[in-house]
């Protein structure tokens, strides 16, 4: 079992080499897609494994038409030939960071037995074979999240795929998010799945976040949260304002609000409680940034792209 410091090595390395991580990863992907990249080719294929030059074997483990996990073994635990296998199966460049991953002390002697770890959206679990090493990849699927109320959802509450979207109202990707992707997911959203909406205002950050989250608690509770988040999300006139009240107002206006009603919510500070228990969620589940989107616990790799959720929403479908 590796030690907490090892795990959080593991996360920093991935996170330096999956920065360009999209939708076209392997894993999780359709297993057709990695028969044809160039580092497979001339791979001789016996039902799920691949047997390549020098004794490299990739063991592949569908799920439906998807590439559910990898297992990558390659006879010599050399960073360079790890890397080009692990580089098409996440679609980053490991090269420079395996290197001095591999060679540390610590990683060693955590080899021979084994560990899996959590490296960004994957799992990986990694121990030597012989001279060489064996890494498995799949997909990390997060769990224990926090219900939220059903005028944030989208869908049936009995739905079995759930879309968590995890969002900052002052977030200028937030709101890329919504205008570019969102629109098309939820038309896209079958009778099996469920969308959800999580707060997370990153105050430090976005100083208007946290007052304009509490705001559209105040409209949820009339039942209007989904126009009020669309409208404010279509607005760019208060996110640096002193004072966004104003804003907050008109588009409770524009949604049909009962202003009275909604102004003795936002001068209660009604939606405080709604919104600190977003923010520990949050903490709790290790999201830190906006926006972060999961389908049943499998993080969306391109928040900007509603392929990238259709994907993984037929991902969890295949079985």
């Amino acid at each position: 079992m590796p030690t907490a410091s090892l795990r959080r090595s593991l996360t920093v390395l991935a996170l330096a080499a999956l920065s360009s991580v999209s939708v076209f990863a392997q894993v999780g992907a359709p297993v057709a897609r990695l028969l044809q990249q160039p580092a497979f080719h001339g791979f001789q294929q016996a039902g799920a494994q691949l047997s390549g030059p020098g004794g490299v074997r990739v063991q592949l483990t569908p799920r439906g038409r998807f590439l559910e996990q990898a297992t990558l073994t390659v006879p010599s635990a050399d960073p360079a030939l790890v890397a080009r296998y692990l580089n098409v199966l996440l679609d980053g460049d490991y090269t420079a960071a395996l290197t001095d991953f591999l060679g540390r002390p610590s990683v060693k002697a955590a080899l021979p037995a084994g560990f899996t770890t959590q490296a960004d959206a994957y799992d990986l679990r990694l121990q030597s074979s012989g001279a060489g090493l064996q890494v498995r990849v799949s997909l990390h699927q997060q769990s224990g999240f926090a219900p939220v109320p059903v005028a944030r959802t989208l869908g049936s509450a009995a739905a079995p795929i759930v879309v968590r979207l995890y969002s900052d109202f002052q977030c200028p990707f937030c709101q890329k998010a919504e205008l570019e992707a969102l629109p098309a997911v939820l038309r896209q959203l079958g009778p099996d799945v469920r969308f959800e909406f999580h707060h997370l205002p990153l105050e430090r950050l976005h100083p208007n976040a946290r007052s304009a989250a509490e705001a559209s608690v105040c409209a949820e509770q009339q039942g209007k949260f989904w126009p009020f988040k669309d409208a404010l999300f279509r607005r760019n006139d208060w996110q640096r304002a002193d004072s966004p009240v104003a804003a907050y107002r008109a588009v409770a206006a524009q949604v049909g609000l009962n202003l009275d009603q909604y102004q003795r919510c936002v001068a209660s500070r009604a939606g405080r409680a709604e919104v600190d228990a977003g923010l520990a969620e949050a903490d709790r589940l290790e999201v830190s940034g906006t926006p972060t989107v999961f389908v049943n616990g499998y993080t969306v790799p391109d928040p900007y792209d509603a392929a990238s959720y259709q994907q993984l929403i037929e991902f969890v479908r295949a079985r």
